[in-house]
């Protein structure tokens, strides 16, 4: 959609007294500081949506105003884009940006409780060319000994001496109780990473029992990663709602791997990921149930 679709879409919004000159004037002074926060609060909740092809229906002169000022103060101060999407449409706006999201992941991460849980839970379907398609259920506890159901049902218990179940951060692998000493500071975080950020991000972020300020910094890392892009609300294999962002990895000698996340905006939680590069088989990971568990079973 070009500009001036865009702005041929709000004209019938902007019908107040004086909207013909303030739209013929092109510029309007910058709005106050509340005046902007509040028009990107309207934004950011999607309440400035024009359809453009649907019917019109009657609006309230107070509500007509009401959207009108919102969007008005929100371009005029450049603060954030002006959603124009329509009727019926599961696509957010194409000019959000893919670190607005995450930052407000971060604060939605960051906001989650804290648990005291002795186990943790995944309940993951993968699909790939080495396991096919198939689901498992494990369960963690926090010096990293785990549980996994059979396909017959029956718990596996953990073996004498077996491998622990930990997550790559930096060089190191650590389980959970050693991830409760990871920063909370985004730059320190990043630091303990090492390479390959978002990859190591996407990791964590998948299953991993974070703290919450944790996972918060995490989104932070990713939110600044350039090359990270806003795919928008999609629905995963399962057919749940979330928004998608991508990124694509171009090693030294290998083809470039791109993956993208679909993340659930109400919780932050992550429901799927899905891996692919050029002339290798792809990946995914739906993660149908992850958090905290009182007992194994």
């Amino acid at each position: 959609m070009t500009d001036n679709a865009h702005i041929h879409g709000s004209i019938d919004v902007l019908d107040f007294p004086g909207a013909d000159d303030l739209i013929a004037a092109g510029r309007v002074e910058p709005p106050s500081a509340q005046v902007v926060e509040a028009a990107r609060a309207q934004v950011s909740a999607g309440a400035v949506v024009v359809p453009l092809e649907a019917p019109r229906r009657k609006q309230s002169r107070s509500r007509r105003l009401l959207v009108a000022a919102a969007a008005v103060a929100a371009i005029a101060a450049g603060a954030v884009a002006y959603p124009v999407i329509g009727v019926g449409e599961s696509k957010p706006p194409a000019s959000a940006s893919a670190a607005e999201f995450l930052n407000r992941m971060a604060a939605t991460a960051a906001g989650a409780p804290e648990t005291d849980a002795p186990y943790w839970k995944v309940h993951v379907e993968v699909d790939n060319e080495d396991d096919g398609l198939r689901q498992s259920t494990s369960w963690f506890d926090r010096e990293g000994h785990f549980w996994s159901r059979n396909p017959d049902g029956n718990i596996q218990k953990p073996s004498p001496g077996g491998k622990l179940k930990a997550w790559p951060v930096g060089a190191e692998f650590l389980t959970w109780k050693q991830l409760e000493s990871l920063p909370t500071d985004p730059d320190a975080l990043e630091r303990r990473l090492g390479d390959d950020v978002f990859g190591k991000v996407s990791i964590l972020l998948q299953d991993a029992p974070l703290a919450p300020e944790v996972r918060a910094a995490l989104f932070k890392i990713m939110a600044r990663t350039e090359g990270v892009k806003l795919i928008g609300q999609v629905e995963d294999t399962k057919g749940r709602k979330g928004t998608a962002v991508q990124f694509t990895r171009r090693p030294e000698g290998f083809p470039p791997h791109t993956t993208r996340l679909v993340i659930d905006r109400e919780s932050g939680k992550l429901l799927e990921s899905y891996d692919t590069a050029k002339g290798m088989p792809d990946s995914r990971a739906t993660y149908l149930e992850v958090g905290p568990a009182d007992k194994i079973g």
